[in-house]
């Protein structure tokens, strides 16, 4: 997807899920889908940011693209949860993750993003070799960047490590493979880089709070 406010883009690429973008009051934000997608669209009043004195700790995150899995999580439950139409707990929820992104109002980083032919690079390789040892190494060469500097540049642009983007990546892999058909566990975990099901399955549940078997019970289509 492409993002962007005004002229600038403020991202281009794979965005893997778990990710979170900020923006700011009365900001008009364009966004370009290359394929579907879900998202959850979380809109507060100005007024409600205000009250707690969030508003200038927020402006720190806005216009950048953080990865916050529990975040993620919080905004998930809104969509998720039986209760989750009702005031006080929507109320709670939308605290919660102000207090989660205000955390992010440390100083910006200051490396320069991925350039976009250096990031399609990354990600085109990646997509060709999941079911495979992706190293940092690896990564680092098929950018043309030392392993500091293409780590450094990579997480300013996605707001991921390159590890954490890979098993992010292999995650949503999997859940794909889950909804199609019913493909054994163990051919899926092989399919999408992990050596054994039991790494798989333990990976799987700490990304998605579910085991694959029963997350594909929910999103397999009866037949």
């Amino acid at each position: 997807m492409r993002l962007s406010a005004g002229r600038r883009d403020i991202f281009d690429g794979v965005m893997a899920a778990g990710a979170v973008q900020v923006t700011k009051p009365g900001q008009t934000l364009v966004a370009e889908f290359d394929t579907p997608c879900d998202f959850i669209h979380i809109r507060l009043p100005r007024h409600f940011v205000e009250t707690d004195g969030l508003g200038a700790r927020m402006a720190d995150a806005a216009g950048r693209v953080l990865r916050d899995p529990l975040a993620a999580q919080l905004a998930r439950s809104l969509a998720d949860r039986p209760h989750a139409r009702e005031p006080l707990y929507a109320e709670s929820i939308a605290r919660t993750l102000l207090l989660r992104l205000a955390a992010h109002q440390a100083v910006p980083p200051t490396t320069c993003p991925l350039p976009k032919w250096r990031l399609r690079r990354v990600q085109d390789y990646l997509e060709s070799n999941l079911s495979e040892a992706v190293t940092l190494i690896d990564l680092a060469q098929v950018a043309g960047l030392s392993r500091s500097y293409f780590a450094a540049q990579f997480r300013a642009t996605t707001g991921y490590r390159p590890h954490d983007y890979v098993v992010a990546h292999r995650i949503d892999r999997a859940k794909a493979m889950l909804a199609e058909d019913h493909t054994p566990l163990v051919e899926i975990a092989l399919a999408v880089g992990f050596q054994t099901q039991a790494h798989f399955s333990t990976v799987f549940k700490r990304c998605t709070g579910t085991t694959p078997g029963r997350w594909r019970l929910a999103h397999l289509p009866q037949r």
